[in-house]
């Protein structure tokens, strides 16, 4: 028994050691949230995914900028979903019914961050979860926004930029 354990101990050192982290680029994302007092219980996403080539990974974290088109001082938490918003049927269109919806949150919506603004017009990014290390692996995935503060008059748009994804790899 003894044996077993310490091999089974060296086994999985030996695969530990196998694994490594490589970063790749994603592809920018926006969304634009229309004048709202807030969207305290519902997500808003893209009606386009972030389509990027798919890569196997055991673990992903993204980081980048959240740009606004304005300045603004709030807090958004940030969410990723796999499934289209278009085909939910929990999901409003928003705005010319094509390019937004909003999702309640639910369990296709998993919360991965969050971006604070203090009166600037942009937020550094750090997101984790199990969407995200699954979108990456499928090659597409929607990143949404959640405002729980007001926001100011007129739509904001919200830019996610120079994302990169830092992938666990390996056995």
């Amino acid at each position: 028994m003894k044996r077993l354990l310490l091999s089974a101990l060296g086994l999985s050192l030996l695969l530990a050691a196998c694994s490594m982290s490589v970063t790749v680029p994603l592809p920018d994302q926006k969304v634009t949230l229309a004048t709202m007092i807030d969207t305290v219980g519902r997500v808003v996403y893209p009606a386009k995914p972030m389509a990027f080539p798919s890569v196997p990974a055991k673990g992903v974290e993204v980081s980048g900028v959240l740009e606004a088109s304005q300045p603004l001082a709030l807090t958004l938490s940030l969410y990723a979903r796999l499934s289209d918003p278009a085909t939910d049927p929990q999901c409003l269109a928003l705005s010319d019914f094509t390019t937004t919806y909003a999702c309640p949150v639910g369990p296709n919506d998993e919360k991965v961050g969050s971006a604070t603004f203090t009166l600037s017009q942009s937020a550094p990014l750090t997101l984790k979860g199990q969407n995200l290390t699954r979108g990456v692996q499928e090659g597409r995935l929607w990143l949404g926004v959640e405002a729980s503060n007001s926001l100011p008059a007129g739509p904001v748009e919200f830019a996610f930029k120079n994302l990169k994804a830092t992938l666990i790899v390996g056995l």
